[in-house]
């Protein structure tokens, strides 16, 4: 009854966003993807750029092209295997552009946990509350992957406004914010996972991440998808901001 329902929300989201039925059957739909996306496009008329920081399989990205189907979109995806998978999933889409390394503060290399749920990878470890709450999150491989400033690599990319910064990197936000110090008044648009428990050992929670993110004179607009427990607790949030004017 339980995968009855899931089947059924899945299937509402997916005509609701106008995405069709047939999509949730397309390597690298995503539902999660859709129905964020769907609740950013009531704030965000048009977009030119997009920059999806923990891209994964591509659902962000195929999404995306979707809802604003004239973007330009850079994935960045660290993990060798993920990355692969988002390559084949997104390389019928010349307006898709990937990239596998890391983004972060600094530039070189990153001790890395790649998980075998790969939605779960991050530079940050699994927390203990996470291994007993979603305990297919609990097998992690350790690797070294290549990592970036933001504000570095952009510097050689010509990009067009508006500006929408995507990240999904599993605690490690305000580093890649740091490392984006210098770029950040290009950003419009900025959207982000946020926990409200430690999900990951060291991450920022909401309180710290929200007074971040305003003190870079950004404005809160509304959340646009949210990860409950089995017990109903809401754990994770998207959250979307935009620049001030």
């Amino acid at each position: 009854m339980h995968i009855f329902f899931k089947i059924t929300d899945a299937a509402r989201v997916m005509l609701k966003t106008g995405m069709g039925l047939s999509m949730l059957w397309k390597k690298g739909a995503s539902v999660a993807s859709s129905q964020i996306l769907y609740n950013c496009k009531k704030f965000i008329p048009e977009l030119q750029t997009v920059l999806d920081v923990g891209a994964n399989q591509g659902q962000f990205a195929l999404a995306a092209t979707h809802f604003y189907p004239n973007a330009s979109i850079h994935a960045f995806e660290p993990v060798p295997e993920t990355y692969a998978v988002l390559q084949r999933n997104t390389r019928r889409s010349s307006n898709i552009h990937t990239y596998n390394f890391a983004l972060g503060s600094n530039t070189g290399t990153l001790e890395f946990y790649s998980n075998a749920y790969s939605h779960a990878s991050s530079a940050l470890e699994v927390s203990e509350l996470q291994r007993k709450t979603l305990p297919f999150t609990a097998n992690v491989q350790q690797i070294e992957v290549p990592v970036k400033r933001l504000d570095e690599w952009l510097q050689g990319i010509r990009v067009n406004a508006p500006l929408l910064l995507k990240l999904d990197v599993q605690g490690f936000e305000k580093e890649v914010l740091k490392g984006a110090a210098n770029c950040m008044d290009r950003v419009d648009y900025l959207l982000f996972e946020t926990s409200f428990v430690a999900m990951y050992n060291g991450e920022p929670l909401f309180d710290e991440m929200h007074n971040y993110v305003k003190s870079l004179d950004f404005e809160f607009i509304a959340p646009v998808s949210f990860l409950q427990s089995d017990e109903l607790q809401i754990l994770q949030m998207d959250l979307l901001y935009r620049r001030k004017k």
